[in-house]
């Protein structure tokens, strides 16, 4: 019998505990035993017995667990018996990876999902006092035998000597603490016949070893479609025409012209606390002269009854006439989150996220296509080249008394299962798998996927599986903060890290060949780096902003913190600068900024109006 794998969900500490507390695990393998089968992100219960923890009267301490309850069915935990077998340390970053493995019809999961992972082995006999188990966790110790606590230095471990076959963890002269992401090996109550600790001799015959395939199995989502939240129609044509008023003249020398959004609804808070750039405001180019602003007016959102699903925010999407300067239409898009809601595709649509289902709007914000979503959306992701759409649906993994206590003891929301269908521009799904939300969203371009790999404490490598199977590595580099890596148009990486000498903020534009196009270094005011791409024009943009002060990489800033806002046009086949501008008081958004179809106007949406700046003739592209 294989053991059941699992990780702790937060840290345990004698001194915190007390007899009648709950301690959650959850399952990493796919576990299938007497009475029971674990599903991969499964919850695993133990009441804690007896807590002894270190103090003057009690030099050692104790903490006898009893394994009690598991989620052999899904969304709760029933009763079911489990022994605590072993302990280790939580595993130290390695060359794995944290992102999602894209489905394996056009990802590069296909050729491992029937194969075991390296160090994955399961028995073929059960021995209770003695395992040779090379199992997630444990595969970095060559022999696993029940009663072993590793890479913990000072807890031993007697298992199943306390009341009702709990296994005690002690210490002689500490409080008993382990690390969340601790890993655990539990064994089923039933096959536990004695409390013995015996350690046959050295040489001893070890029990049969095999490979075991892990199972990567989909299956359809079925779920209903949940209710539709529609959009809220404020202005359409021909009964609606709103004139916008100029907004205040910008200091550059290639103004066009600026348009005042605060009639719109447009209600900026500067004194607001933020500890990232938020989602809440685009603009987006429709055609020539069509662009699309949308930003939260920071009104009372509207429920629908006592549906958990219910909208968060709403954001205005104001389609506006950029020779007329009148705005042809406004719509209110309810959302059901507070993440990114809109991305570009391809001939100057865009994705969007509304409500319970996605939809493409073109030109005259028409919407063209739509598509209902069985659960909340996790992520969405398109190809530089917006032709291909991968979303993640979020299936909940437990029921709502479970979840909150799940949070509650983790003090972070709980892991969900993820649903992940790759859509083309008809919205067919042409791939599926499943995965979690511990992992990050999959990183993709036009070739294949791409992984971001931690190799030790500092240093990183970038490699793409391409869609026919070929590994390539395209950067390794050092970072002293956590980086982060997406693509854009028109078939680029943007990388952004910290200096490993000077530990100042870093970006850099790579190809899908990686070689580097664009890179550059931040003052210490400035931050706040993002990035889009024109595939028409073939043309990369960066936005970074400025700050009054210098501030901590990941502190808390207000608007009014902000300075002023820089966007460069680059070239993507040299790098060559085209054109750029910088602006005063700009939006707290990631967003906010758009060139134009031809590569004449650059929209820059400060903090109460549009900039729309003219690109020189003369520009070199």
């Amino acid at each position: 019998m294989t053991p059941v794998q699992a990780e702790l969900l937060a840290d345990l500490e004698a001194r915190h505990l007390k007899a009648g507390d709950v301690v959650y695990a959850k399952v990493f393998a796919r576990w299938d035993g007497p009475g029971c089968t674990l599903h991969q992100g499964a919850i695993v219960k133990a009441t804690v017995v007896a807590a002894v923890p270190h103090s003057k009267t009690s030099r050692g301490s104790e903490v006898a667990l009893a394994f009690d309850g598991a989620q052999c069915v899904p969304a709760e935990i029933g009763p079911f018996s489990l022994i605590l077998a072993a302990v280790a340390a939580p595993e130290e970053e390695g060359t794995d990876d944290h992102t999602m493995d894209m489905p394996g019809t056009i990802g590069a999961g296909v050729s491992s999902a029937n194969a075991p992972p390296n160090g994955m082995r399961s028995l073929t006999s059960y021995d209770s006092d003695l395992w040779w188990v090379m199992l997630k966790g444990f595969a970095r110790y060559p022999d696993v035998r029940a009663g072993r606590v590793y890479g913990v230095r000072g807890l031993t471990l007697s298992v199943a000597t306390g009341p009702g076959n709990s296994s005690v963890i002690a210490s002689k002269d500490r409080d008993v603490a382990l690390l969340k992401h601790t890993q655990l090996l539990l064994i089923p109550g039933a096959l536990v016949t004695a409390k013995s600790e015996s350690v046959p001799a050295e040489g001893a015959a070890r029990p049969a070893m095999s490979a075991r395939a892990v199972d990567l199995k989909t299956v359809a989502a079925s779920a209903p479609a949940q209710e539709t939240l529609l959009e809220d129609e404020t202005c359409s044509p021909p009964e609606c025409s709103v004139a916008l008023p100029s907004g205040e003249p910008e200091e550059n020398s290639h103004i066009a012209t600026s348009i005042s959004i605060r009639s719109l609804g447009f209600s900026p808070r500067p004194e607001k606390e933020m500890e990232a750039f938020d989602q809440d405001e685009t603009l987006t180019w429709l055609n020539q002269k069509e662009l699309l602003a949308t930003f939260n007016p920071h009104t009372l959102v509207p429920r629908l009854g006592d549906k958990a699903a219910g909208p968060v925010r709403v954001i205005r999407a104001a389609l506006v006439d950029t020779e007329t300067q009148k705005v042809k239409r406004i719509v209110d898009w309810r959302l059901t989150d507070n993440r990114q809601y809109l991305w570009p595709l391809a001939d100057h649509r865009v994705l969007v996220h509304v409500g319970n289902e996605l939809r493409v709007y073109g030109p005259g914000l028409t919407v063209e296509q739509s598509y209902p979503l069985s659960g909340p959306l996790a992520f969405a992701r398109t190809d530089p080249a917006g032709q291909t759409i991968v979303v993640g649906i979020v299936k909940e993994r437990h029921s709502a008394e479970l979840h909150a206590q799940l949070r509650e003891s983790a003090e972070r929301e709980p892991d969900e299962d993820v649903r992940m269908l790759v859509l083309n521009s008809h919205f067919q799904t042409t791939a599926a798998a499943d995965s979690s939300t511990e992992f990050l969203p999959p990183v993709f371009l036009n070739e294949g996927e791409v992984k971001l790999y931690k190799q030790s404490d500092r240093r990183f490598h970038i490699v793409m599986q391409t869609w026919d199977n070929e590994r390539r590595s395209l950067a390794r580099f050092s970072s002293t903060c956590s980086p982060h890596l997406s693509t854009l148009p028109p078939d680029m990486l943007f990388l952004t890290s910290c200096s490993a000498s000077t530990q100042a903020r870093e970006y850099r534009v790579l190809r899908a060949d990686g070689k580097v196009i664009v890179q550059g270094d931040s003052a210490a005011a400035e931050f706040g780096y993002s990035a889009t791409g024109d595939s028409r024009l073939n043309e990369v943009i960066l936005k970074s902003v400025e700050s009054q002060q210098p501030l901590e990489p990941d502190g808390v800033f207000r608007p009014s913190d902000l300075k002023s806002e820089q966007i460069r046009v680059y070239s993507a086949v040299n790098g060559k600068r085209v054109f750029s501008v910088r602006v005063s008081a700009p939006s707290p958004s990631a967003g906010g900024y758009a060139i134009a179809p031809d590569g004449r106007q650059m929209a820059v949406l400060t903090r109460d109006q549009i900039a729309i700046y003219a690109v020189p003739a003369e520009a070199e592209r």
